[in-house]
């Protein structure tokens, strides 16, 4: 949707609650918009899916829609979303029912602790956000997920090593298995990443993440 400032915003009414830098809850609701507008510190959901692979963690990649207001058409977490005002991380959860088509609850998850990133968008949005970041090891198979064209292009399963590789440029390119959201359940198709695909995070993050998720997977 398009504001008065021209400025494209997804869900712009939808209410979140602001938070401090240092990610305490200030009990204000604002609107998403004004929120993305003004810079404001809020809090989101996100979940990483990986997986024992062939050679050694894979970790599903979401392939962003193109109606996304910020970073469309990039990879990024397996699933993610704005936590909204009043909503505990129990009914945050719902992301990724909605988004991968998967049933799932909090429970079945691991907490990875949190993050705090900055994007400053050409577009003029700034994106102040914590990330309640959490696990889901090993995730059900492929043909259960189901995701929801207009949230999700298609997912992306990619060996951790070579994510890092990218986001650390140490290689150009890497290649994973891509399934697009509109495609059967069992269409896996090989695709072509580079460091431009990805969604990017401040130094040190993908690698602290990788870490942490090797902690709870095992691999051989």
């Amino acid at each position: 949707m398009a504001t008065g400032t021209g400025v494209h915003l997804t869900d712009p009414r939808e209410l979140l609650e602001v938070y401090d830098p240092e990610g305490n809850p200030t009990g204000e609701a604002m609107p998403r918009g004004t929120i993305h507008l003004e810079g404001h510190w809020h809090l989101a959901f996100f979940c990483w899916i990986a997986r024992p692979g062939a050679r050694g963690l894979e970790i599903l990649l979401q392939h962003r829609a193109a109606r996304k207001d910020v970073w469309p058409l990039r990879f990024d977490a397996s699933a993610a979303g704005h936590i909204r005002f009043g909503e505990s991380l129990e009914e945050a959860a719902r992301e990724v029912r909605e988004e991968l088509g998967i049933e799932v609850e909090l429970r079945d998850m691991v907490e990875l602790g949190r993050h705090r990133q900055q994007h400053d968008h050409a577009s003029g949005l700034i994106d102040r956000e914590h990330h309640a970041l959490h696990l889901l090891t090993p995730g059900p198979p492929d043909a259960a997920y189901r995701p929801d064209p207009r949230e999700v292009a298609g997912l992306a399963w990619i060996d951790a090593d070579d994510v890092l590789g990218l986001v650390e440029g140490r290689i150009g390119e890497a290649t994973a298995r891509y399934r697009a959201a509109d495609a059967p359940a069992e269409v896996f198709v090989e695709r072509t990443l580079t460091p431009g695909d990805l969604v990017p995070y401040a130094d040190g993050y993908h690698r602290r993440l990788i870490e942490a998720i090797r902690g709870h997977v095992t691999t051989r």
